[in-house]
């Protein structure tokens, strides 16, 4: 036991990973208003602290810095002109356009992996970490985040050829999922209008109305981007040709929300992080970040952390997970610690 601990602190964490452990604190504060502050000015540490010290890894990502650039880009292909951005400045370094969130979320994960010594420490902690995310397991019945935990556990052991164990495991998880199936299709039922539906609204988000009141404004454009499709693009095509830069993050309706139309389903919530972004930010965003969520799995192989982040991944994709502050910073937390024990130090 003894050696076994001996190597989880070999070598020693430093101040700055203490206080990368320090970000699972969000769990202690209230309200969604308050968490996003949070996140915004934490990471702000985190990174001023990395700028007096030396880099212990070398970590690159050209996915994530295409969606940076692309969410920036975002801003200005959205935003109606400049004077709403003073005028409502809280907005702004919190949520406008995302861009701040992705923005700050990827120097959270590239600062992390360069200047760690060791967090592997921090995987005591997780336990912690998800005791309000299991205590609203118990009170919702949800079924996602075991199954994506399971199915990473599975994945991990046949990634690193433990076939046996691997088959033993998914066995008895394959008879109970078959034996709660009529749970787990009325917890799912939802969700194939929902992926239907943003996918769709990737390639085509129109205006939705209930008599004459607007339920959904759907495209948002700058007013110089209105002017040069008024112009240029004939007006047929105009929506879908909108569409490729996608809707914004409005702030019109719920942004946990999307319209379902078949079936007066209604507004329902979004449950997948990648399509919802690829409807706020286009298909070209959803390219990015998928890249990104398969460049790292490469990059971590066939070693135990892979449990970690795929499971993550695997919940952001039938769940609303990374547009709610306090889910975002619990599972931004996991997969950075799971991401950066996978790389060497000093690795080239």
């Amino acid at each position: 036991m003894f050696k076994y601990l001996k190597n989880i602190f070999n070598p020693l964490p430093s101040f700055f990973d203490i206080c990368v452990a320090g970000f699972l604190s969000i769990l202690f504060v209230k309200g969604g208003n308050s968490r996003s502050i949070f996140i915004v000015f934490y990471i702000a540490f985190i990174v001023a602290l990395s700028i007096g010290m030396k880099p212990k890894r070398q970590y690159k990502s050209l996915p994530l810095t295409l969606l940076v650039i692309w969410s920036a880009i975002s801003v200005f292909i959205h935003s109606f002109d400049i004077y709403p951005f003073v005028a409502r400045y809280p907005n702004y370094y919190l949520m406008v356009e995302g861009f701040l969130y992705i923005f700050l979320g990827a120097l959270f994960i590239r600062t992390v992996i360069i200047y760690s010594t060791n967090l592997k420490f921090v995987y005591f902690l997780f336990p912690i970490a998800i005791l309000p995310w299991y205590t609203g397991l118990v009170r919702t019945g949800s079924t996602t985040p075991i199954a994506a935990l399971g199915a990473s556990i599975v994945a991990y052991l046949f990634l690193s050829k433990r076939f046996k164990a691997g088959i033993l495991i998914a066995i008895p998880g394959l008879i109970i999922a078959f034996l709660h199936r009529s749970w787990i299709f009325m917890k799912f039922s939802c969700r194939p209008l929902i992926w239907g539906q943003l996918a769709k609204n990737m390639f085509y988000h129109p205006v939705r109305k209930e008599g004459n009141e607007i339920i959904d404004v759907g495209i948002q454009l700058s007013p110089f981007l209105e002017k040069v499709f008024d112009k240029y693009i004939p007006e047929n095509i105009q929506p879908w040709f909108a569409t490729l830069f996608g809707s914004g993050f409005s702030q019109y309706v719920g942004g946990n929300y999307t319209w379902v139309d078949k079936d007066n389903y209604g507004w329902l919530f979004r449950q997948n992080d990648y399509l919802a972004l690829g409807e706020y930010l286009g298909p070209v965003a959803f390219v990015f970040v998928m890249w990104f969520v398969i460049e790292s799995l490469v990059k971590i192989g066939a070693r135990l952390p892979i449990i970690g982040f795929m499971t993550v991944a695997l919940v952001c994709f039938a769940q609303q997970t990374m547009f709610i502050p306090g889910k975002a910073g619990i599972y931004l937390m996991i997969g950075v610690v799971c991401l950066a024990n996978s790389i060497r130090r000093n690795e080239t």
